[in-house]
């Protein structure tokens, strides 16, 4: 799959940073299957499961000053940056694995 982000809004910067260091990361080759980014905890959870903007995510770590580590599926990320207003294109790419 490849994703090209054509515009953004200002408030989307640190989504379309998050998606940047992946992609430009060493895990492209291999796919990548989740993201895992830090947000924040909330009041009382119950569970490890979380929604956001309504899309599925994990908790997968608490960390310190109420900030929890995220874990989401790539395919809900991107649903996630073009529903807060990034303009994506998305195009499936064939790859042949030897």
């Amino acid at each position: 799959m490849e994703v090209e982000i054509k515009s953004y809004p200002a408030k989307t910067k640190k989504l379309v940073d998050i998606w940047n260091n992946y992609s430009n990361g060493p895990m492209p080759k291999a796919g990548i299957e989740f993201i895992t980014f830090t947000n924040k905890r909330p009041k009382s959870p119950k569970n490890n499961n979380r929604r956001i903007a309504g899309l599925k995510a994990e908790s997968i770590s608490y960390l310190k000053d109420d900030i929890e580590l995220v874990k989401m599926s790539v395919e809900n990320f991107i649903y996630l940056m073009a529903k807060c207003g990034v303009d994506v294109d998305v195009k499936e790419v064939k790859v042949d694995i030897e």
